[in-house]
């Protein structure tokens, strides 16, 4: 009996000893979970917000090129009307006379977008005293108050109101709050030709029209043109910028702006795609001695690169000689202290730039799409980044392709536009399928627009290419998004592998297939 009650105490034990270690591996569990929640905040973001088709898919465009990827989408002489379009409605701001704007419309924001409703950049309610000092900026009693033709120095911003701080709504909402500031009204280029009517009090600010858009610029953004500076710009042979991030320098190093796709320059009358002196691997050699320092300075400009003659002679028979590149003069605008504009002579490399219209094949629009895959997005073009409209823009722009600035009109812009409203998926898919010109038409959507690439050939779906700013959620109803934030390649179902997006759901907000967009008749 005695051995009984022995070992029944032992079991008691063990089993005491068991459960006290389960405790405390529970609890050592415990606090490293505890201590690796928020260890790594951009891995458990990246997971928060996945979608399967930016790991799925090929990113590069040149990936979805078919055989027949060197044939032109256009005709030499469609290009030529396409082109001869642009032309009017890029310099159309140098032939008014007066704004196109009633007051109203110039200023319609002031009752769009109250203090009532708007949040500022520390997240609290703009206050009516701020909106009513903002509001009163614009000297909206002595609108239009100027007259002048004038063309943008850098890239810059059009505002619906004058100033540079954010007017977002609720950001406790959906689809709200950061990146959506609703007085941003658009990025320009530098280099574009615009119309000015009117100043702020201060005159920090200028209202300003391009051929696509209006709004406050700053007038340190800006410079005036002279008639004979308007006709120097509209003779030249048009070249667009074909990289992001070109830095537009004089022949003597000095910065002067930076280029982007989609930005417009004349080149230099007179001048041709020139070789630069051979370059070595960190000097550039000199075709005849009268000629060594000039283009030593050139490659100093270009490159960044410093050398005195000394040494620069001496490295001309160091180095291994490599292939030259070649350059061509654009040129590039540029403020004076009293605000009127002059020129500069820009060597800019070939391979930046090309003469408008470039000839437009899916290859072309795949080697160009290749420069911006990835970037970020820009609501209005805040940060000088791009949004959905203004990328597709951007990218037409060297074939010389002119499209509006808003998503819902560059789909009705063009030749053949097929609706697609009240379709199924399937249905949609299929006229997607068999009508779209990869590399060429557009899908249009309630708000949102991209360039159609082809097709999966397996399952027919759809490829686009599109910058958007994220895939709408829904857990227990609530709305949120999976952010995306970027330029980038997905199906016509992007995100529908997560449990949280309804299935069909960007489907059904595709509303037309512009198959030939562009303008197609002679202004």
């Amino acid at each position: 009996m005695a051995e009984l009650v022995r070992n029944s105490q032992r079991c008691h034990h063990s089993i005491r000893l068991a459960f006290a270690l389960a405790v405390l591996v529970t609890m050592c569990m415990s606090v490293a979970s505890c201590r690796n929640v928020g260890r790594y905040p951009v891995w458990e973001y990246n997971q928060q917000n996945a979608v399967a088709d930016l790991e799925n898919l090929s990113q590069n465009p040149s990936d979805y090129l078919k055989h027949d990827a060197h044939t032109p989408v256009m005709t030499a002489g469609e290009q030529a009307v396409q082109f001869a379009a642009l032309k009017v409605y890029h310099f159309s701001p140098w032939r008014q006379s007066k704004p196109t704007h009633s007051r109203e419309d110039a200023f319609w924001g002031t009752t769009a977008y109250p203090h009532t409703l708007g949040y500022a950049e520390n997240l609290l309610p703009w206050t009516k005293a701020a909106m009513s000092k903002l509001v009163a900026r614009q000297s909206m009693g002595t609108y239009p108050s100027m007259a002048k033709h004038a063309i943008t120095v850098r890239s810059s911003s059009l505002r619906v109101l004058p100033t540079s701080k954010p007017y977002f709504f609720n950001p406790a909402l959906p689809g709200e709050g950061y990146p959506f500031d609703y007085f941003q009204n658009s990025s320009v280029h530098a280099g574009t030709p615009i119309f000015i009517s009117h100043s702020s009090v201060s005159g920090k600010w200028l209202f300003a029209e391009t051929a696509y858009a209006s709004g406050w610029i700053l007038a340190n953004d800006v410079a005036y043109v002279t008639s004979e500076q308007e006709q120097m710009v509209m003779s030249g042979t048009l070249h667009a910028i074909m990289r992001d991030g070109v830095a537009l320098k004089t022949s003597k190093g000095n910065y002067l702006s930076t280029g982007s796709v989609g930005a417009i320059f004349p080149r230099v009358k007179g001048s041709k795609a020139t070789k630069a002196p051979v370059m070595l691997s960190k000097v550039v050699q000199a075709a005849k001695a009268k000629r060594v320092s000039a283009r030593k300075g050139l490659f100093e400009a270009m490159t960044g690169l410093k050398c005195n003659d000394a040494k620069f002679n001496a490295l001309k028979s160091k180095y291994r000689v490599v292939q030259p590149k070649s350059y061509v003069y654009l040129l590039v605008p540029a403020r004076k202290t009293n605000g009127q504009a002059e020129f500069f002579k820009v060597p800019v490399w070939t391979k930046q730039v090309a003469e408008i219209p470039a000839p437009m094949t899916p290859r072309a629009m795949a080697e160009l799409a290749q420069h911006v895959i990835g970037q970020r997005y820009g609501w209005g073009g805040l940060y000088l980044d791009r949004d959905c409209s203004s990328a597709v823009r951007d990218l037409f722009i060297a074939f010389g392709v002119w499209l509006p600035r808003n998503s819902s009109t560059q789909a009705d812009t063009g030749k053949q536009v097929i609706s697609l409203k009240g379709l199924t998926a399937s249905d949609k898919q299929d006229l997607i399928v068999e009508n779209g010109i990869p590399f060429f038409s557009l899908i249009g959507m309630h708000g949102h627009i991209g360039l159609y690439l082809g097709y999966e050939p397996i399952t027919k779906m759809p490829i686009m290419l599109h910058d958007i700013w994220g895939v709408r959620t829904f857990n227990a109803d609530r709305e949120s998004r999976a952010i995306i934030g970027r330029i980038c390649i997905t199906t016509l179902r992007p995100g529908e592998e997560r449990r949280d997006v309804k299935k069909d759901y960007f489907y059904s907000r595709i509303m037309k297939l512009q198959v030939k967009p562009g303008i197609w008749k002679r202004k």
